[in-house]
């Protein structure tokens, strides 16, 4: 039963990252970070073969799950968004909120530090500001077309290596958002060509560099990171939720909803006997 109910999750947890990302506010690199999958991904990257032998059937299905949700699911996206952008939205929230005990826990397993603290500070203040410049800052298009699209991959390619940072909100900020998503679920060669080769470069590049930092200030990275999740979670919460009684009803059942599947899922995980260090 552990054998199939593992993999399973794994599709589950890809798809809402692959889905997630595509969401406006919501970062793929913290959902990654959030289910636990963020450093089997990042040296899967940086050390493919090594990676590939001691979590290959893991990232696997993982993966199988991220092109699902990403690919396969962007008109739903689209469509959802169009319905009550507000209510998906804060289905993620909750989604990543119940994971906060489990990234608390997997931070301070080796050590917790008063410089982990202050780190995850840091990285709650330093990425809360760097949005809310985004947020209020004037707009700025860029054409759609072949730079365009791979600066797109570029934004997909950091929101994953760097947690926290939202490629969606800032693709919305330059104009780039919606014909990009109507290319993906038209599965377009004009606009998935371009944006696989963005995604590329950055995966291809930084993973590394992460990794090393990792290894090297893992208590203190591993703490900024969940400033970083709780700050996007902050920014993603939509500021109109209450603007009447019913719909702010509505976005705290989402919340809740989410919160509760993400607690079950790390509550399944924990079950099978197969934590995941994230």
């Amino acid at each position: 039963m552990n054998r199939l109910i593992d993999p399973i999750l794994l599709v589950l947890k890809g798809v809402l990252v692959g889905f997630g990302a595509i969401l406006p506010g919501v970062s793929g690199g913290a959902l990654c970070v959030a289910f636990g999958m963020y450093n089997p991904i990042i040296n899967l990257l940086s050390h493919p073969f090594k990676a590939l032998k001691t979590d290959g059937v893991r990232l696997c299905f993982f993966v199988l799950g991220g092109v699902i949700g990403f690919v396969g699911l962007s008109g739903i996206a689209s469509w959802l968004m169009g319905m009550n952008s507000n209510a998906v939205t804060c289905a993620f929230v909750g989604f990543i909120l119940g994971t906060l005990p489990d990234l608390w826990r997997d931070a301070g397993a080796k050590e917790r530090k008063g410089s982990s603290i202050v780190a995850m500070i840091i990285g709650f203040l330093a990425l809360l500001s760097l949005l809310l410049l985004f947020r209020h800052a004037s707009g700025i298009e860029i054409a759609p077309g072949f730079p365009g699209y791979l600066f797109c991959g570029i934004m997909w390619g950091l929101s994953f290596v760097v947690p926290g940072l939202s490629s969606s909100t800032l693709l919305i900020f330059f104009g780039l958002y919606e014909p990009m998503l109507a290319g993906i679920s038209s599965l377009s060669m004009s606009v998935l060509i371009p944006l696989a080769i963005g995604v590329a470069l950055c995966l291809l590049l930084l993973p590394r560099l992460v990794n090393a930092a990792f290894a090297r200030w893992h208590s203190v990275l591993s703490h900024a990171l969940i400033g970083i999740v709780v700050a996007s979670m902050v920014m993603v919460i939509p500021t109109d939720f209450a603007s009447s009684v019913g719909n702010a009803v509505t976005c705290l059942l989402c919340i809740v909803g989410g919160c509760a599947i993400s607690l079950i899922v790390s509550w399944a995980c924990a079950k099978i006997d197969r934590p995941e260090k994230a």
